[in-house]
């Protein structure tokens, strides 16, 4: 048998989607891509017919003048009696197909749609491909296509909650509209014919964003995804699943760390697809990815009655600050986690609300985002310490100190300059334990108090805590300059000594953070 030459593109197209044609393990489909295993003669056969396939495809699109855009594009349509090429091959090759058992007809039918074009999921988008951007506009033209389809329509417009979306119901699918207005900002007009591509789009992202592929995975998250949209259907405020992407900390693979707000996760590579190639993260040694993924809730509400007018419930509108809010939180948390000189700072880079009714994807990014602080890869140690951390924060009253947490924050997570890093630190201290008159002898006497056992230990600290403070009003009156080096040395040590308190605080201290400054340094230095 003659050898086999993949072409560069279709390897690029990636190994999952050889791996489920030829049903063959990762490691078997990766091996057969960089040609240390040969196929067998029947999967040579099937592997060259991709290839070709691909190939006649790839030679139409040349016209286009976007060639990834329009091969995604026609490869939907690679039909067989109403079944996808793909899946054919998957089970000639001794795959399974899975029976769906499932009462609820609409997700039976979704689940039933989207399994037939789940060999399409698998295809590796490049990162110039608009495959992940419009998700829902390529698979409209196969799910048309397919019986179960027109099937799903009716079920959706006699579905006592879903029906109560649509302002208008015709006879023709077209016809059929939903008028809406998202509480995530987003409204529009849809007729009934996308609905399916929507549901199966967010599914598939719902999916895919948690780190599960598999057929199982999707039939699950189809559910979840169709029973958030009745519940909208029904005027209701339901919580959706929100993704947040951080950067600069990175997680051993397949990590899962279940917190008071939601779950971490690391980074997989299914995920990388769906972010914008500004907002991905770096990699570090051994090509460990130095970022994570925070998913939690968000309030959602859809009104489908274009006259209503009235505001939204104060839930709603206070949701995008209650999402800084919780960034904050589990910034802190893992700063005071891991205590590390320089400490460890974690980057917002991009966030996703799971929009169930909109059909394209809903995510906002930073470009290139950029911690002043080393990064930092944690190890299985540290996941136990994180978890604890978040569930002291969540109980604890901490709204006295919220200027010096988010000072702290700016000092590790955005202050590039390490002199401004350095003013932020200080400007925490004074939150803590400022207070006129006298206020740095008030803060350094306080942290001191707080941080030392001996009388000898809390005279040093308190003088160093004093020239710091000093130090910081020349600096930013312009009596006193100081280098990058001298800015860096400062700053490390005022965070280290800023989140030693902040730990006591809550840990040992808790009863002290329902005070004002003043107070709170006054009650510490009398006990």
């Amino acid at each position: 048998m003659p050898g086999l030459e993949i072409p560069l593109f279709v390897k690029n197209m990636g190994h999952e989607i050889i791996g489920f044609i030829l049903n063959l393990s990762d490691k078997e489909s990766k091996s057969i891509i960089d040609g240390s295993l040969a196929p067998n003669e029947i999967q040579h056969q099937i592997l060259v017919e991709y290839i070709n396939i691909c190939r006649q495809l790839r030679i139409q699109a040349i016209d286009l003048g976007d060639v990834d855009f329009a091969l995604f594009n026609f490869l939907p349509h690679l039909l067989q009696n109403n079944r996808h090429v793909f899946n054919l091959r998957h089970e000639q090759m001794g795959g399974q197909r899975v029976e769906i058992d499932e009462p609820d007809k609409v997700v039976y039918l979704l689940s039933k749609l989207a399994l037939e074009i789940y060999p399409l999921f698998l295809i590796r988008a490049t990162p110039s491909s608009r495959m992940f951007k419009q998700t829902s506009v390529y698979l409209m033209p196969i799910l048309s296509r397919l019986p179960d389809h027109n099937l799903l329509l009716k079920e959706i417009q006699s579905d006592m909650s879903l029906s109560k979306m649509f302002s208008k119901i015709d006879a023709s699918e077209i016809e059929t509209i939903i008028q809406f207005s998202a509480s995530t900002g987003r409204g529009s007009r849809l007729e009934l014919n996308r609905i399916p591509a929507g549901m199966i789009t967010n599914a598939y992202e719902l999916m895919r964003l948690r780190g599960e592929f598999s057929k199982t995975a999707l039939i699950s998250a189809i559910k979840e995804v169709t029973e958030i949209l009745r519940s909208a259907a029904e005027g209701k405020l339901v919580q959706v699943p929100v993704f947040l992407g951080f950067h600069n900390v990175g997680l051993k693979k397949d990590t899962i760390i279940e917190t008071a707000w939601g779950f971490i996760r690391s980074y997989h590579e299914g995920f990388l697809d769906l972010i914008p190639p500004e907002a991905k993260p770096q990699l570090g040694g051994e090509h460990q990815i130095l970022g994570f993924v925070f998913e939690s809730r968000y309030p959602y509400k859809v009104k489908f009655n274009i006259n209503d007018i009235g505001d939204w419930p104060s839930e709603l509108t206070q949701a995008r600050g209650n999402l800084e809010k919780l960034q904050e939180d589990l910034s802190l948390a893992i700063a005071l986690s891991i205590e590390r000189d320089p400490p460890v700072g974690i980057t917002p880079s991009w966030t996703l609300v799971v929009d169930p009714i909109s059909p394209e994807t809903s995510i906002s990014w930073r470009n290139h985002p950029m911690s002043p602080m080393p990064p930092y890869l944690c190890n299985e140690e540290d996941y136990s310490v994180i978890k604890n951390w978040c569930t002291t924060i969540n109980k604890t009253e901490d709204r006295k100190i919220r200027i010096a947490i988010r000072r702290v924050l700016s000092s590790i997570n955005e202050k590039i300059n390490p002199i401004d890093g350095f003013v932020d630190s200080v400007i925490a201290w004074e939150n803590l334990f400022g207070g006129k008159p006298e206020t740095a002898f008030r803060i350094s006497m306080s942290i001191a108090r707080l941080l030392e056992t001996t009388i000898e230990k809390k005279l040093e600290l308190q003088k160093r805590i004093n020239n710091y403070y000093n130090d910081r009003s020349k600096i930013v009156h312009g009596d006193k300059e100081i280098t990058y080096e001298e800015a860096v040395e400062k700053r490390n040590e005022c965070l280290k000594i800023t989140l030693k308190c902040l730990r006591e605080l809550y840990q040992k201290r808790s009863e002290l953070l329902s005070y004002a400054a003043a107070d709170r340094s006054k009650r510490l230095l009398l006990q």
